[in-house]
């Protein structure tokens, strides 16, 4: 009969690879990224501005999002 600690040790590194697998092949298999398209006050005045391209910009692209860095409005797109 194996001993508790063989047991345990096991037990910890079959969780341990459990939870490492998975989480390597979604790490390595996602190639999408955020891209700053466009931005800053002269392009987007605030932010119902912005919200109005993302139609457009979904059409060419994932996804898009507008973010407010410090009062300068920019759209940012997923490849």
């Amino acid at each position: 009969m194996k001993s508790w600690r063989k047991r345990m040790t096991y037990g910890v590194a079959v969780a341990a690879a459990a939870v490492a697998i998975p989480l390597s092949a979604a790490g390595s298999a996602s190639a999408a990224s955020w891209h700053n398209v466009a931005g800053g006050p002269a392009v987007f005045p605030d932010m119902a501005a912005c919200k109005a391209e993302i139609p457009k910009a979904k059409k060419h692209y994932k996804d898009a999002t507008c973010v407010d860095n410090k009062g300068s409005i920019s759209l940012w797109v997923l490849y």
